[in-house]
């Protein structure tokens, strides 16, 4: 009978495994590493992408700051000189400038900002990417700002543009615009704006009380304005130090 001898395997010794045990160790360990490493260069990547979006949402508002602080300035003058006609009486001899006047204090516009990237990356998450703990508290700052205060503020404006709109239709006669074009095509400052043909311009008597509650209207709408403009200036340094902030942290340029 043919016996069989099962062939001698010689036993790892400690070494051994302790040298399949680092090895794999340090596979996995390799693996962790590279696996964090792609992802700290995908949320680096990720935050460039848009600290340079918001960068370019902030220079728009930047602008838009601008252009808004100089219509209220417009409608600033326009509110006191109307307040100046009604208060001194001259409007019943100067109905021209009084229509005028009563054409340009309206149309009172609310500030729209570049809130998109800011919005898009609250909601995603990606907002904590931001490595700078001030960009991020001044982002924060900014928006509310915007969302408290001026919001609040035009909301108001337009009650009293209300108010001021609907008592200038009991007093004043809106056939004397010259036609529908001119207030489409914002034609109220040219020389041909006002027509009277054969129309009487004179104001009764008992539309003194009428002007003198439009005064009030004009006052507080002046006063609202006012304010207004200083907490546009307000915002307007939020976003220049939030440029400036952005600016340095980034190494951006102006585009």
């Amino acid at each position: 009978m043919e016996v069989h001898h099962h062939p001698h395997v010689e036993k790892k010794g400690f070494k051994e495994y302790f040298l399949e045990f680092l090895m794999i160790f340090l596979a996995v360990t390799m693996g962790f590493f590279a696996e964090n490493m792609r992802e700290n260069i995908s949320a680096s990547k990720k935050e460039n992408i848009d600290i340079n979006s918001l960068f370019r949402n902030l220079t728009t508002d930047s602008a838009t700051i601008t252009y808004q602080m100089q219509r209220n300035e417009d409608e600033i003058n326009g509110l006191e000189s109307m307040m100046v006609l009604i208060r001194s009486g001259k409007y019943k001899y100067e109905p021209e400038m009084l229509y005028r006047l009563a054409y340009t204090t309206r149309g009172f516009q609310v500030f729209v900002y570049s809130n998109i990237t800011y919005d898009e990356m609250k909601s995603s998450g990606s907002f904590s990417l931001i490595r700078s703990h001030d960009i991020r508290n001044n982002l924060v700052k900014y928006n509310n700002f915007i969302n408290g205060g001026i919001r609040n503020l035009e909301s108001r404006m337009l009650e009293a543009e209300k108010n001021q709109a609907n008592l200038q239709s009991d007093i004043l006669d809106d056939s004397f615009y010259p036609s529908v074009d001119s207030i489409i095509n914002h034609h109220a400052l040219r020389s041909d704006f006002y027509t009277k043909e054969n129309k009487s311009t004179s104001f009764s008597p008992g539309k003194q009380v009428q002007f003198s509650k439009l005064y009030n209207f004009l006052f507080e709408s002046n006063v609202l304005m006012n304010y207004y403009q200083m907490n546009m200036q307000i915002l307007k340094g939020l976003n220049e130090q939030l440029l400036a902030t952005i600016k340095k942290e980034y190494h951006l340029k102006n585009e």
